[in-house]
């Protein structure tokens, strides 16, 4: 009987499965047609359709149970010898074999056309495949078993997303914003991914099972919402002491590397510059969006204080690049009462609802030039955030300082060179890559073409081979610690682009590989990975807040002002 209802599926579905399958292919199409860099116009009059790749598999999988509704009680399949269990497995066979499994083929497809390797390919397809068909296959169907007709299932789906909203308004505006978490924790969303679409799909499979085999539909109605809103709330408000505890049962145990942070005050220098404002927007940004932009940039700052620690690190290996996943500081009372313990400091957005995040960061590129020899300390500086409450009632008191570290030493794995001017290799771990000069002819574009996403980490700098004359190097962080290294679903294959500066049209900088010798210069790409995770902490005896304190700069009000 399974087999049964699903050719008679298939002769009544077959054009909406075709039109997703076309739907994909021209995904794939568009991604070669892009190619390595950036076109905006062919983007922007492009960017729907892996939507409607997506919206496709959902009505495709919510008609195919709409065939046999489970909501009507008037259905002549009521009064047949069909058990619910073939019913149910023949819609989940329709789908996968009409849909999940033809979009696998066309991701295999495109790769292989752009010259991947076979193993990878196919690994990335599969993956990809498996992630749809938990992600929007099963939902649907389970959308489709609680609904009696394609508008129900959109009201619906409008209804879970109203839900979340006002839970989640309700969190952020009734609750401490702290309860949250401090930002998403770096290298570690796959886990909240991966345990949101786990609760999506348990919640899928149980208002399946249960629709299926009672067909009380008001309660099965229940069950799914309540599924779609503990993924999405899993997913948004995951706590980050709950992920990081996670991820670091998956490391194991770790040692440090000889690797050893301490309070150096000795480089008090450092707590008299001032902080600098950021630049926000360009010369193409409305004065208008640029003003809001300050503005609330600077209602963030009145609710918090920073301060700023001098530290030395040693043990860090030339090349080597350590990163800080999270940072907790606890400030401590001579009587030893706790008087604040935190990773940061969250605010409640402008209208009292959402909130802003702003945790504490520390990032260390180890260059061979800092490190020419093991014993030398590199100097850094510790920047903390912390509520501007809890720092006017204590700044001027003596407290121990207590910073506690979740510390990522990745090292350099290829360092590859490509020619900074129309040249296109394949580089490892990178991609696909091409270069070319920027219309403005003073930077040059790096674009890659990927199906395994980049490294957590790169340093690219551009060089002259004749002359051995090197720009300053470019680093780029983006930690990812999961099992796969990518987590955009748009396609199979997705393009990574960086624009490398080599002549300041303004006259104000000058690099030592300029114009005169662009042509012939080379870009050397070194990916770094992550060996090594462990904890440490620093510890600041009978300091004042105060003396610490990062003075703003006194020309940020002006600058706001000059670009209204």
């Amino acid at each position: 009987m399974v087999w049964h209802i699903f050719k008679k599926d298939v002769r009544l579905l077959w054009p909406m499965s075709l039109f997703v399958v076309i739907a994909a292919a021209l995904c794939a199409v568009r991604t070669t047609l892009l190619g390595f860099f950036n076109q905006p116009v062919l983007e922007r009059l492009t960017f729907f359709l892996p939507y409607l790749v997506y919206l496709g598999v959902a009505i495709v999988a919510i008609t195919a149970v709409h065939q046999e509704a489970l909501s009507d009680p008037q259905e002549d399949w009521l009064i047949r010898p069909i058990r619910r269990r073939d019913l149910v497995l023949s819609k989940v066979l329709f789908v996968l074999l009409t849909v999940n499994v033809p979009l696998m083929v066309v991701d295999a497809v495109q790769q292989l056309a752009l010259h991947f390797p076979l193993s990878v390919s196919i690994g990335v397809a599969v993956s990809r495949a498996l992630v749809m068909v938990f992600a929007f296959s099963l939902p649907a169907l389970m959308l489709g078993a609680v609904t009696r007709s394609l508008i129900d299932a959109f009201v619906f789906g409008i209804v879970a997303a109203i839900g979340f909203a006002f839970l989640f308004m309700f969190a952020t505006s009734a609750l401490s914003p702290a309860l949250v978490g401090i930002g998403d924790q770096p290298g570690m969303l796959w886990i909240s991914v991966c345990i949101a679409g786990l609760v999506m799909l348990i919640g899928s499979a149980a208002t399946l099972a249960f629709q299926y085999s009672t067909r009380r539909t008001p309660m099965a109605r229940g069950i799914g919402l309540a599924a779609v809103l503990a993924a999405m709330c899993t997913f948004v408000c995951l706590p980050r002491t709950a992920v990081i505890a996670i991820q670091e049962s998956l490391w194991g145990s770790s040692n440090s590397g000889g690797i050893k942070l301490r309070f150096d005050p000795s480089h008090e220098w450092a707590r008299n510059d001032p902080e600098r404002a950021p630049a926000y927007g360009s010369s193409f940004v409305p004065a208008k969006v640029v003003a809001a932009r300050a503005t609330e940039a600077a209602r963030i700052d009145r609710q918090m204080a920073k301060i700023r620690l001098p530290l030395s690190i040693s043990g860090l290996h030339p090349g080597d690049i350590l990163f800080a996943d999270r940072i907790t500081v606890r400030l401590v009372a001579k009587t030893g009462g706790v008087l604040y313990e935190g990773a940061g400091v969250c605010t409640r957005g402008g209208a009292g609802v959402g909130a802003t995040c702003s945790d504490n960061r520390l990032e260390v590129w180890a260059s061979s030039a800092e490190t020419l020899a093991e014993t030398m300390e590199i100097p850094v500086e510790q920047r903390l955030n912390l509520p501007i409450a809890v720092y006017q009632r204590i700044k001027d008191e003596p407290v121990r300082v207590e910073v506690l570290y979740a510390l990522t030493r990745l090292v350099a794995r290829s360092s590859q060179r490509i020619n900074a001017t129309g040249d296109v290799q394949s580089l490892s771990e990178m991609g696909s890559c091409a270069t070319r000069i920027d219309n403005d002819a003073d930077e040059v574009e790096l674009g890659c073409l990927t199906n395994v996403g980049v490294p957590s980490c790169a340093g690219v700098v551009l060089e002259d081979p004749q002359t051995n004359q090197r720009n300053p190097e470019l680093h780029l962080c983006d930690p990812n610690y999961g099992p796969f290294h990518r987590i955009a679903l748009e396609d199979a294959v997705e393009r990574s682009e960086l624009s490398i500066p080599f002549h300041d049209r303004s006259g104000l900088a000058h690099y030592p590989v300029g114009s005169a010798a662009i042509h012939r210069a080379r870009i050397e790409v070194t990916a770094y990975d992550p060996v090594g995770h462990f904890r440490s902490s620093v510890a600041m005896p009978d300091i004042r807040l105060v003396e610490w304190q990062l003075p703003s700069d006194p020309t940020e009000t002006a600058d706001t002002t000059a670009r209204e």
